[in-house]
């Protein structure tokens, strides 16, 4: 009789066990689900970081035009303050 209740009293706290252990695998402060998390906001990182990576790229192109080529220059100060030769005509298309 003494054997039969510790056996149960055994197998309840293992099942008891497993159980906790089944729950913080998953649920807890470094489970599975938490670290499912992390890897997601891994790769969305890793993407902010590649489109970054190019929009410097991009960056680096227009600064090296700037200082290479006299027409981008021109073309780059006409269109942000909208200047003009004295003898052109400008011609906007409607929107």
């Amino acid at each position: 009789m003494k054997n039969s209740a510790f056996n149960i009293l055994i197998g309840s706290a293992l099942g008891a066990e497993l159980i906790f252990f089944g729950y913080f695998y998953f649920y807890g402060s470094n489970g599975y689900k938490k670290i499912k998390e992390l890897r997601e906001l891994q790769e969305n990182i890793q993407i902010s970081v590649a489109d970054t990576q190019k929009q410097v790229k991009e960056l680096e192109k227009k600064i090296y035009d700037f200082k290479t080529y006299p027409y981008y220059k021109e073309k780059i100060i006409r269109e942000l303050l909208q200047m003009m030769h004295d003898d052109e005509v400008i011609y906007k298309k409607p929107k």
